[in-house]
């Protein structure tokens, strides 16, 4: 028995290399092959390549665009990103590429990171202000002190080894 994501492989090498006839008119596999491979190859440089800020969008801006809510929830660059047309890039992520899977294997891993953990408890202690988060973005890549202010990390590493100066960490 061949695991689904072993399937992708198998069928491109029985497309290029078994001899097919067509049936009624229809598509031979490496017809099939090649249509398939030209409109994934579109549907992801579009995004993808030649216009990446799609990912900043999302629909339910369009939806409440006056909300600063919703807004947070939706924006794809700097925080939560619900909506966003980078949900597809979120999926292939922590699966490979869901194609060839069966449906059990992206749905599950999707409910118990998406419901449980990052969308559900995130905006919750986010908005209700749990340890005054709401000084803080919700989504960043730089350090932050006490005040929300960027941190200097400098401060606290030994120039020489890059290692933590635990007197100065401690001050």
């Amino acid at each position: 028995m061949w695991w689904p994501a072993n399937l992708v492989q198998v069928s491109i090498f029985r497309a290029l290399h078994e001899k097919a006839k067509r049936k009624n008119g229809g598509l031979t596999r490496l017809k099939f092959l090649l249509t398939i491979f030209t409109s994934s190859f579109t549907y992801y440089i579009v995004p993808g390549y030649l216009f990446p800020s799609l990912s900043a969008l999302s629909f339910i801006y369009w939806i409440w665009e006056d909300s600063i809510t919703v807004q947070r929830l939706g924006s794809g660059l700097y925080d939560i990103g619900i909506g966003s047309f980078r949900d597809w890039f979120t999926v292939a992520g922590f699966l490979g590429s869901p194609l060839p899977s069966p449906l059990f294997t992206i749905v599950n891993p999707l409910f118990g990171i998406g419901t449980y953990s990052f969308m559900f408890f995130s905006p919750i202690a986010y908005w209700s202000n749990a340890y005054e988060a709401t000084r803080f973005p919700l989504f960043s890549s730089h350090t932050f002190d006490y005040a929300a202010k960027t941190y200097n990390i400098t401060l606290i590493l030994k120039r020489e080894t890059f290692n933590l100066d635990q007197v100065a960490y401690d001050l």
